[in-house]
């Protein structure tokens, strides 16, 4: 027996690029991956969080989500696994979960008082168990860790990721227990997966990608061995390059499918494509009688001659296939002076094709009218400039207190590192600010 799964994770529908709307490119890769499912034969769909790019998506972003599960359910794909991630609102994602469910969507949003909740047991067309899936969201400070008065942050970062790893081994219990269970009842061993939405200690991210830190500090990295070793694959999101954690190849993030930035122009996305197996070997064989499923009834009608002495007992084995995502609307960084700027410009035109650019000027030269001689080059073209940078006025206006700076330029943490800045906070004092602030964020994201 083999169980398809497609893992992906942080599509963050509703991204816009520089206030640019990218719901055409989001709606072609939607349209493309439910063209990989039916390809492929895909049982289960699991999409490990960040599903939006904010808690209050907008219409847009929303039609494109519930017209993709409605097209979903039209399909093989027998079931959806959707588990919230740091940019997700867990009661926006959970609202419609009852009437989801009933497509065979499974929707988690936040911790649960039952942990159970967290375990889901999937079943095929015959209403045979198929998968245990430990389906955990993205796990918030508040629900991992208890507030203690007079902490050091070094003392809550140690707290959260024991939280965090506490949080996996309890829920891990309950998915081998169930595994065990169905065993006995099906004589069949579920392959188990985990999702994750979180940062693990080494993971590659790539400069001004948007990936946010999820903690207060720098050390809330979780390590491999928080995952159990009766996990048979770990669907991690979070982070938008696609790798392997702590080089266990079960252990992975998809990544994004699509380019949140220039910075991520040049990287190749995918999808992963998980194969699981199931194989025969050694238990008596026992005649039927009233006790015997209607799963061993299927083994012993399809077993050869030869092996009527046994019946099935299951041993595991996967294989990954990386499904490479076609680049649906291209990006590219044109960086250097005023003649390679031009020259590049220039060819990008002759060829035709639909390119958003960011223009980064650093020559020596001042000119100052760079922006209009980019729009007289690219008129009548399909290249659309989104971001002019002139490094070389920056510097000049950086000289005055940074007055030439707008706030879109900025990412949240460094305006409040300029506010400590211009408000000469002791380094004694700032400790303490960046913790409350990074609190406030994390409110304000959930």
């Amino acid at each position: 027996m083999a169980v398809t799964l497609l893992h992906t994770s942080d599509w963050h529908l509703g991204r816009r690029l520089y206030g640019k709307s990218r719901d055409t490119e989001f709606h072609k890769f939607l349209t493309w991956l439910l063209e990989i499912l039916i390809k492929k034969r895909v049982d289960i769909l699991l999409i490990a969080g960040d599903i939006f790019d904010t808690n209050t998506p907008s219409h847009q972003a929303q039609s494109l989500y519930y017209d993709f599960l409605t097209q979903v359910a039209k399909t093989h794909c027998r079931h959806v696994v959707i588990v919230a991630g740091n940019h997700d609102s867990p009661s926006f994602l959970e609202a419609p979960k009852g009437l989801l469910k009933a497509l065979d969507i499974h929707v988690i949003g936040s911790v649960s008082e039952n942990l159970a909740d967290e375990v889901l047991v999937l079943y095929n067309a015959q209403h045979i168990p198929e998968m245990i899936i430990m389906a955990v969201p993205y796990l918030r400070d508040r629900d991992v860790r208890q507030v203690q008065a007079g902490e050091q942050i070094e003392d809550k970062e140690k707290k959260l990721i024991s939280g965090i790893a506490n949080h996996y081994q309890q829920v891990s219990k309950i998915a081998i227990q169930k595994q065990h269970e169905l065993q006995q009842q099906y004589q069949i061993s579920l392959p188990i997966v985990a999702t994750g939405h979180l940062f693990t200690h080494g993971g590659k991210t790539i400069d001004g990608d948007g990936v946010r830190d999820l903690y207060v500090g720098t050390l809330a990295y979780v390590t491999a061995d928080i995952f159990d070793k009766n996990i048979d694959y770990v669907a991690l999101g979070h982070l938008h390059v696609p790798q392997m954690v702590a080089n266990q190849a079960h252990i992975r993030y998809s990544g994004s499918p699509i380019a949140m930035g220039f910075a991520e122009a040049n990287q190749k996305k995918q999808i992963n494509l998980i194969k699981f197996y199931t194989a025969v070997s050694t238990l008596p064989y026992q005649k039927p009688n009233e006790n015997t499923t209607n799963y061993q009834l299927n083994l012993l009608n399809n077993l050869d001659d030869d092996n009527m002495d046994y019946l099935c007992k299951f041993s595991k084995k996967i294989d990954i296939e990386f499904i490479h995502v076609p680049v649906f609307q291209a990006l590219q960084t044109i960086k250097g002076d005023w003649p390679l700027i031009k020259n590049s410009l220039i060819a990008l035109k002759q060829q035709n094709i639909s390119v958003w650019l960011e223009i980064v000027y650093n020559g020596d030269d001042v000119i100052g009218d760079l922006k209009q001689q980019i729009y007289d080059i690219v008129k009548n073209s399909q290249l659309i400039v989104l971001k002019i940078k002139n490094l070389q006025i920056r510097q000049q206006l950086l000289m005055s207190q940074n007055s030439g700076e707008t706030l879109e330029e900025l990412d949240e943490k460094q305006v409040f590192e300029r506010c400590l800045q211009a408000n000469k906070i002791p380094k004694a004092q700032q400790s303490i600010l960046w913790q409350n602030y990074s609190e406030i964020l994390d409110l304000i994201r959930s």
